[in-house]
């Protein structure tokens, strides 16, 4: 019994942290926008965790109760992008208890963000990862634990 209770704690343990790693190295700044800031990371380098190499850092403002969404994009130091370097479209993907649905985030006319409508959830906690794309690189934002 004290076997079988033993592999059952650590298997227990071993799930609850599992995904401690995240996407991208720790982000403490606070945000300008109301959102969740998360850091922008070559799509390349997602296997490496916390010591993948942060380019930019994202900010994705949502309200719970309503499906629009806007990403900005920073600097390191939490200063504006010219986002007009950045495709005009940025594909999003809603995840939600394993289920993936995309949608699509569009620069707004002001050029400073990308905006566009999300799926509505069902559930909370859910993540939204975002693929920003310059000329020379396919890059990946993990907005993990929104509500």
């Amino acid at each position: 019994m004290k076997i079988l209770l033993t592999t059952l704690f650590t298997l227990l343990t071993l799930s609850t942290h599992a995904h401690d790693e995240g996407h991208g190295p720790a982000i403490k700044d606070e945000s300008i926008h109301g959102g969740k800031v998360a850091a922008i990371i070559l799509k390349t380098d997602v296997e490496k965790g916390r010591s993948a190499k942060m380019l930019y850092k994202g900010e994705l403002v949502f309200d719970s109760r309503k499906t629009d969404v806007r990403l900005y994009l920073y600097n390191e130091k939490m200063k504006p992008l010219d986002v007009s370097k950045f495709q005009k479209e940025v594909k999003a993907v809603l995840i939600e208890r394993g289920k993936e649905k995309e949608f699509t985030l569009k620069l707004d006319k002001s050029g400073k963000y990308f905006s566009g409508n999300r799926p509505k959830n069902k559930r909370v906690p859910f993540n939204i990862d975002v693929f920003p794309k310059t000329e020379k690189q396919n890059l990946f934002g993990a907005f993990d634990g929104l509500d």
